[in-house]
């Protein structure tokens, strides 16, 4: 079987290696922006990526933001923090 040196690698193919694995647990409604944005991906011409994907894009994101977490006690309070710092990086 010979390959085909003019096609892409599937992405999957560059799958990172130091990765990890932790337990996440997410509303069905974010279970299902997830579905969306990935089926909305391929439906463009892209990659239907895994949901994995998508969390560590919008993880790596918000690394980059410069975010006061001082005080912080609920979730909603680190999301408002979130959305802060957005408003602040555009």
């Amino acid at each position: 079987m010979s390959i085909d040196p003019t096609k892409k690698p599937k992405f999957r193919a560059n799958v990172r290696k130091d990765l990890f694995r932790i337990p996440v647990t997410i509303t069905k409604e974010m279970e299902h922006w997830l579905h969306k944005l990935s089926s909305e991906m391929k439906s463009s011409g892209g990659y239907k990526l895994p949901k994995s994907y998508i969390v560590r894009s919008l993880i790596s994101a918000a690394m980059k933001l410069d975010m006061d977490v001082s005080g912080v006690k609920e979730e909603k309070d680190l999301e408002e923090r979130f959305m802060k710092a957005i408003e602040r990086y555009k």
